[in-house]
């Protein structure tokens, strides 16, 4: 079982806050970060992934009842979010070799071969990142958060730029993770909002 414990999580830009202190706890499979634009939904997500640090507070992932250590939560977690990218110049194959290298796992062909098929980009698996279009870089950065196979899916407004193919792809990624693990939802879209199972919602004027 994965829980996720947020206690007290407040962060500042340059002394103007971000959110309000965060206080939430949640063990089931799907939850959404729902907000109005500059409200902090990608700025937690990226608290959670181990991107940031927090001005105050902490988050806490505990998996079958063993605390994980900040230092090692990207080894956990999957990131999908805008300005995520991938190298350019490499397909998305290449990519998936390179990031299951750096992060130290045995490089597995047939892995890469089934995230490939399950984000729908087997058929341009072996172009360079550049030359595909936004949506099919957005399927790629997908199957680099899964290749790993991680415990925890964060996604910060999944469904940018992606077609109804994509949306539904994304969809069902979404219900194939969460019997794994849990998947975190960061969007503005009530359609994408209505997965979770439980919503935090940051509210508040946009700041």
């Amino acid at each position: 079982m994965v829980r996720l414990l947020i206690s007290n999580l407040g962060h500042e830009f340059e002394k103007r806050e971000v959110f309000d202190p965060v206080n939430f706890a949640f063990d089931g499979a799907r939850m959404s970060v729902v907000g109005p634009n500059g409200s902090g939904k990608s700025t937690l997500i990226k608290i959670i992934a181990g991107l940031l640090t927090p001005t105050r507070g902490e988050v806490i992932l505990e998996i079958d009842g063993a605390r994980i250590p900040r230092d090692c939560v990207r080894d956990v977690v999957g990131l999908v979010a805008p300005g995520v990218w991938l190298y350019g110049e490499l397909t998305a194959r290449e990519n998936l070799l390179f990031l299951m290298s750096a992060r130290g796992l045995i490089v597995d062909p047939h892995r890469i071969d089934d995230v490939l098929s399950e984000v729908g980009l087997t058929h341009r698996a072996d172009d360079p990142i550049c030359d595909l279009s936004s949506g099919l870089r957005q399927r790629a950065s997908l199957a680099a958060a899964l290749v790993h196979d991680p415990y925890v899916l964060l996604l910060d407004e999944p469904s940018t730029n992606l077609d109804k193919n994509g949306i539904d792809m994304t969809r069902n990624v979404i219900d194939r993770h969460s019997k794994r693990g849990i998947v975190v939802l960061a969007t503005n879209d009530p359609d994408e909002a209505a997965l979770g199972e439980a919503s935090l919602d940051l509210g508040g004027p946009a700041r």
